[in-house]
């Protein structure tokens, strides 16, 4: 059976951008996403972690829905155990 690699890469950096009215997830690029958050957000590591959880969960939800519909394409009614 072949193995599958997973790639995560987070990346907070410092900008001159202005906040937007909504606090949700942008899309930029192929399972890109990003999320402006306040200095004062970038300084609390409970508010930073949450934020962080935020920005991850549609690009996890995104490379899901990618793989999975590739997957199929390739093994068209196999079942695939669990595990």
């Amino acid at each position: 059976m072949k193995s599958h690699r997973i790639r995560v890469k987070v990346e907070i950096v410092e900008c001159e951008e202005d906040l937007p009215s909504g606090e949700r997830p942008q899309q930029r690029g192929d399972g890109e996403f990003e999320l402006l958050i306040s200095e004062a957000v970038a300084g609390s590591i409970d508010a930073c972690e949450q934020a962080l959880l935020q920005a991850n969960y549609p690009a996890l939800r995104d490379a899901l829905s990618k793989h999975l519909g590739e997957f199929s394409k390739k093994r068209p009614g196999e079942q695939v155990p669990a595990g």
